[in-house]
């Protein structure tokens, strides 16, 4: 079998490998082979948000076995988005086994951490073969790491040696509610895991009464209240442990992809497999989440590449502005408030949502918005069926950090001639005393073809939500939000056609932040409406002040149209 590594590019180079397989009467539920799985490497280009940040490559990558197949969870959903974390890190290369019961000793000894996505609950006195588990306990004794994570331990309860490296399973006590909002709190700031960490929100299905291995040691808590009954939860939820000289981690955390998605629980699995593996822990939390933080006093600066334009303050990112990369469009990410992030950037569910950004759905029938099925990675590339494409760009540096840039843009089928050109200016004020800030956008559209029909998809109501009717200036939010807030210019029942509309929420350290969207009275269209998606389970946060969501629009050649907008990035609540 041939695989690539991940990571540095000098190692990303073929590699073979066999496992062996073990029969055995008690093996797990038949599976697939033993598979590499390449996923897309999604840049996450942010202030501490970036799994791929700079200066955490190593010379070799941490070799990672991942463990799936077999879950009372949703693992087929689970282990790509981890797999996905790993990649990001840029620290690991990673295999996926979905039949973990054919592993030897000398198949475990090709990797430096094994991470549990699997167990064998409710069926919790399975065993495995006598040799399976001696080659097991040999791998950890000799210094092989384990990483488990919510019921990835809930495995062979009568092997002793496993409950002492899992630490955590469910017992006879154990019981949980629906997912709640929960607090981590009191890490462990002598751990190198959690040194330097602050605390952080997650909503996650909660166990309470978790049966612990005894000599375990707790490196962090967590405090909730109890969505059925309202009583208080306050409970260690991380711990770790020792086998001979192999380390292990477990957390209560992690029930589905949209716990996995928090950026807190993200960095602390990717610290974890550090420091499990027997390295140094090297990865850096997001700002939000650090103990140091910037001085009071700010420090500006520009940073500039080929695709990126970006205002630091003390080296940390307020904005930055990408154009010209592998997305194809341009967009704003990360927006960030002292140090919030309040953006995120192509989402699993929906990979062409690129923070802030306008895009067009459908021009004369040709998407403009989705990518292209077989055009939607990094390997692939990414296009769709009609092209944005930058002609021209200028950005001016102002002396007090207001910054103005200017787009031309050709609106085309892939290949094809152009049918509309863009003029688009963006100035972005400076951030004041409280560290908000504005981004003042003007569009004006002109017509080359004989006739252009801008469309979308006719808004339809499916379970309950609007669906359809999406096109121009849209905001996809952070993933880690909670507890969402909305506010504008009218009675918020009656909203559609108001002059401005406020999203705001609460972030994983408790801040409040928020972006409102004013659309200019004297250019604005009168088919457009607000559109909002508000579905904290994916987690799916977005709003538009949809421009041609009640109906299409006509325009005939030589004709011009012009929209205007202020966004304004605001930490706190909306006065």
């Amino acid at each position: 079998m041939r695989y690539y590594r991940r990571g540095n590019p000098k190692l990303r180079t073929p590699h073979s490998i066999t496992l062996n397989p073990i029969v055995s009467e008690n093996n797990f539920p038949k599976m697939n082979r033993i598979h590499f799985i390449f996923f897309f490497l999604v840049m996450v280009v942010s202030s501490g948000r970036s799994y791929a940040a700079p200066g955490q490559h190593q010379k070799e990558p941490i070799r990672v076995l991942i463990l799936s197949g077999s879950n009372n969870h949703e693992w087929k959903k689970t282990t790509p988005l981890l797999n996905r974390i790993f990649d990001e890190a840029n620290l690991f290369s990673t295999r996926v086994t979905d039949k973990p019961d054919t592993l030897t000793y000398v198949d475990l000894k090709k990797f430096d951490l094994v991470v549990s996505n699997a167990n064998t609950w409710p069926d919790n006195n399975r065993r495995l073969s006598r040799s399976w588990e001696a080659d097991f306990l040999k791998y950890v004794s000799e210094g092989g790491g384990t990483l488990f994570f919510h019921a990835g331990a809930s495995s062979f309860y009568g092997w002793d040696e496993y409950r002492k490296m899992g630490i955590g399973r469910w017992g006879k006590e154990t019981f949980h509610n629906a997912p709640i909002v929960a607090s981590l709190y009191g890490l462990d700031q002598k751990h190198p895991i959690t040194k330097g960490l602050k605390g952080f929100q997650i909503m996650d299905e909660i166990w309470e009464k978790t049966e612990l291995f005894a000599g375990a040691k707790a490196i962090g808590s967590l405090k909730a209240t109890n969505a059925k009954d309202g009583h208080p939860i306050d409970e260690p939820a991380i711990w770790v442990n020792q086998t001979g000289k192999g380390r292990s981690f477990f957390t209560i955390l992690g029930h589905d992809e949209r716990a996995l998605l928090n950026s807190g629980l993200r960095t602390l699995l990717v610290r974890a497999a550090q420091w499990c593996a027997g390295k140094t822990v090297t990865f850096k939390p997001p700002v939000e989440m650090s103990m140091i933080q910037n001085p009071g006093k700010p420090q500006y600066s520009w940073l500039e590449s080929d695709t990126t334009f970006t205002l630091l303050n003390h080296k940390e990112i307020v904005w930055q502005f990408n154009y010209r990369d592998r997305f194809q469009r341009p967009y704003f990410h990360p927006l960030t408030v002292n140090n919030t992030l309040i953006t995120c950037v192509s989402p699993p569910d929906h990979p062409w949502h690129l923070g802030m950004w306008f895009c067009w759905k459908y021009i004369n029938h040709l998407n403009y918005w989705e990518y292209l099925n077989e055009n939607r990675s990094a390997k692939t590339g990414y296009k769709s069926e009609g092209s944005t494409e930058i002609m021209n760009s200028k950005i001016v540096k102002n002396p007090d950090f207001t910054c103005d840039i200017r787009l031309n843009i050709n609106y085309h089928p892939l290949k094809g001639e152009t049918v509309m050109t863009e003029e688009r200016s963006y100035h972005v004020s400076a951030p004041d005393k409280d560290g908000n800030y504005f981004i003042d956008e003007d569009h004006l559209f002109k017509i080359l073809a004989d006739s252009v029909v801008l469309d979308r998809t006719p808004p339809t109501i499916r379970g309950g939500r609007i669906q359809g009717g999406y096109a121009g200036i849209s905001i996809r939010f952070n993933q880690d939000f909670t507890a969402p807030v909305f506010k504008s210019s009218g009675d918020m029942a009656q909203c559609k056609k108001c002059d401005w509309q406020y999203y705001g929420f609460t972030s994983m350290t408790g801040k409040k932040v928020g972006i409102k969207i004013e659309q200019d009275p004297k250019f604005r269209s009168s088919t457009s409406s607000w559109y909002i998606i508000n579905d904290p389970l994916i987690p799916f946060y977005y709003f538009s002040p949809a421009v041609i969501f009640d109906s299409p629009v006509v325009l005939k050649k030589g004709a011009n149209w012009r929209l205007k907008y202020r966004i304004q990035m605001i930490e706190g609540e909306l006065k």
